[in-house]
């Protein structure tokens, strides 16, 4: 899920991930689409309602992030912890030690599997901490803001799913393109989202877990002996 700028992919794949929806019927629809497209109002509203109103989320996750033009890609796993209003953490088991961590007074970027020896000490998120977090943008993002369409129905990791295409109307947003798997419990079981570099990432969501207690040292992040810390300013140190 993540983030931040040292290596395009690298901080593409910080990010673990990503829904927010608006429907419109056309005066051509029949009785039965409409019936069909008053459902899915109602799954995309309980996907952000469930997301939204969470205390904490908790969620693992697997990611491929796909550069179209080299057709090269990445793959990454990991787990990405919340808990409003301002405090974030993705830590990734593969590659193994990169973080990002949001503490409340810092955002700590440490990916030593493409910048090693160097931590990013950057001002903290606070409520733009959502931007570290696809997922939950897309969720809290009012459903206005995107033009959606229903998709073919699938099957992801053993569950039925409902797809949802998103195109955000303004030309600022962070992607060009979503698109959402949402199970009938209103869980997001996969995203695909395109960024205007041209980067896909996909996201798997492998276990989601609202409203449960996450210990506040998750939130913690020291830097490694010896790696130096770059702040925003540019000011490096060395811990």
């Amino acid at each position: 899920m993540p983030l931040m700028t040292m290596n395009r992919m690298s901080t593409a794949r910080a990010a673990t991930l990503v829904a927010a929806l608006s429907f419109c019927a056309t005066a051509a629809i029949t009785t039965a689409e409409a019936q069909s497209g008053s459902d899915s109002n109602a799954l995309l509203a309980r996907a952000m309602q469930r997301y939204g109103a969470a205390r904490t989320v908790d969620i693992a996750f697997t990611q491929v992030v796909s550069n179209p033009l080299t057709q090269h890609s990445l793959t990454s796993r990991g787990q990405l912890q919340r808990q409003r209003p301002n405090l974030l953490s993705v830590s990734f088991s593969s590659p193994a030690a990169d973080r990002i961590v949001d503490d409340g007074n810092a955002l700590w970027v440490y990916l030593p599997s493409s910048a090693p020896g160097q931590v990013l000490k950057l001002p903290a998120a606070g409520a733009q901490g959502i931007l570290l977090d696809p997922l939950g943008q897309i969720l809290s993002t009012p459903l206005s803001e995107y033009a959606v369409t229903n998709g073919a129905d699938a099957t992801i990791r053993g569950r039925a799913t409902h797809t949802f295409t998103l195109a955000p109307h303004s030309t600022h947003a962070l992607f060009t393109r979503a698109t959402l798997w949402i199970d009938d419990t209103g869980i997001v079981r996969q995203l695909e989202a395109t960024e205007p570099s041209g980067l896909v990432r996909r996201v798997t969501i492998t276990q989601f877990r609202t409203n449960v207690s996450i210990p506040r040292s998750a939130f913690h992040f020291t830097p490694p002996e010896g790696i130096r810390i770059v702040d925003q300013a540019g000011r490096v140190g060395s811990q």
